[in-house]
C-alpha cells in the first residue's frame, strides 16, 4: 500500500513539473509572437502617424504657398492705382497677368510724367515763338508799308533809294515771321486808314476771343500796329516835297529805334531756333536806324541851306 501511494506521488509530482514546463513554453511562446508579431505593427502605426502628419504640413505648405500668391496678386492689383506697390501686367488669354516689382512701376510712372511734362513744355515753347514771331510779322510789315509809300512821294533820290532798300531787307524776313507766326499772323489785306477803320467795328470782339472770355494781346497788338499805319500814311500823305523827306526819316528813325528795343526783349523768350532769326533782324534794324540817322542830319543841313538862301533873297 504504502508503495503504490509513494508511485501515485511520483507520478503527480511529474505531471506537475511538465504541466509547468509546458505552461513555460507557451508564455515565452506567446512573448515571443507578440515581439515577431506586434513590431511591424507599431512600425506601421508610427509610420502611418508619421504619413499624416507629413501630409498635414505638406497642406499647410500648399495653403501657405496660395496665400502668398494670393498677396502678390493683390499687390499687382493695388500697384494700378498707387504707384510704388506694383502693377500687373497684362498676360495671354485666359492666363492671369503677372506682377510687376514696385521699383520697375514707379519708373515706368516716372517716365510717363517726364514724357508728359516735355510735351506740355513743346506745345508751350511753339505757342510762345508763333506769338513772338506774330508781333515782329506786324512790325516789319508797317515798315515796308510805309517805305512804299516812300518810293512814289520822296523828292531826294538818297530817302528813294533808302525806301526801297527797306522794302527790299524787309521782305524776306517779314514772309518768315509770318509763316512762323501761322495762323496768328494777321491775314487781312491793309489798305490805309480803310483797313484799320474795318477793324475798328470788330477788333474789340476780335481781341476777346481767348478762352474764358480773357484779352487775345496778340490780336490786339495787330491791331494796334493797323491804327499807327494808319495814323503815319494819313500823315504822311499831307506832305511833300523836302517837308516829306524829312518827316519821312524822321519817323524811320523813331520806328527803328522801337523795333531795336522790341527784338531785345522779345529774343529773351524765344527759342534757340527763333533767337536766332532775331538777333538777325536785329542787326538789320540797327544798321537801318545808323543809316537813317545820317540821312536825316544831311536833310536837315540842306533844310538849313534852303532857309538861308531864301532869307539872303528875301532881304534883297
Amino acid at each position: 500500500m504504502r508503495k503504490v501511494f509513494g508511485g501515485l506521488v511520483i507520478v503527480l509530482g511529474l505531471c506537475s513539473l511538465c504541466l509547468a514546463q509546458d505552461n513555460n513554453a507557451a508564455a515565452r511562446a506567446g512573448a515571443g509572437g507578440q515581439g515577431t508579431t506586434g513590431q511591424p505593427g507599431g512600425q506601421t502605426t508610427q509610420q502611418a502617424t508619421q504619413g499624416q502628419a507629413g501630409q498635414a504640413q505638406s497642406g499647410q505648405a500648399q495653403s501657405g504657398q496660395a496665400q502668398s500668391g494670393q498677396g502678390q496678386v493683390g499687390q499687382g492689383q493695388v500697384g494700378q492705382g498707387q504707384a510704388g506697390q506694383g502693377q500687373v501686367r497684362p498676360g495671354q488669354p485666359g492666363q492671369a497677368g503677372q506682377p510687376v516689382p514696385a521699383g520697375q512701376a514707379n519708373q515706368f510712372n516716372q517716365n510717363q510724367f517726364g514724357q508728359n511734362q516735355q510735351g506740355q513744355q513743346g506745345q508751350q515753347g511753339q505757342r510762345s515763338d508763333q506769338e513772338i514771331a506774330a508781333l515782329v510779322h506786324g512790325a516789319c510789315r508797317n515798315e515796308i508799308e510805309i517805305a512804299k509809300l516812300a518810293q512814289e512821294k520822296a523828292q531826294s533820290q538818297e530817302v528813294k533809294q533808302f525806301a526801297e532798300k527797306m522794302v527790299k531787307d524787309h521782305s524776306p524776313g517779314c514772309e518768315e515771321m509770318q509763316k512762323l507766326a501761322g495762323s496768328l499772323a494777321s491775314s487781312h489785306n491793309h489798305q490805309g486808314g480803310e483797313a484799320a477803320g474795318r477793324q475798328g467795328q470788330g477788333g474789340e470782339t476780335a481781341g476777346r476771343e481767348g478762352q474764358g472770355g480773357r484779352l487775345d494781346w496778340v490780336s490786339i497788338h495787330q491791331q494796334v500796329a493797323d491804327q499807327c499805319l494808319s495814323s503815319v500814311k494819313q500823315e504822311l500823305s499831307k506832305k511833300s516835297s523836302h517837308d516829306f523827306d524829312e518827316c519821312f526819316m524822321g519817323q524811320q528813325i523813331a520806328e527803328h529805334m522801337a523795333v531795336v528795343d522790341k527784338l531785345k526783349v522779345l529774343r529773351n523768350y524765344a527759342s534757340s531756333d527763333l533767337r536766332q532769326k532775331l538777333e538777325k533782324e536785329l542787326q538789320t534794324a540797327e544798321g537801318h536806324l545808323q543809316t537813317a540817322q545820317q540821312i536825316e542830319h544831311k536833310l536837315k543841313g540842306e533844310s538849313s541851306e534852303r532857309l538861308s538862301r531864301r532869307q539872303g533873297e528875301g532881304s534883297k
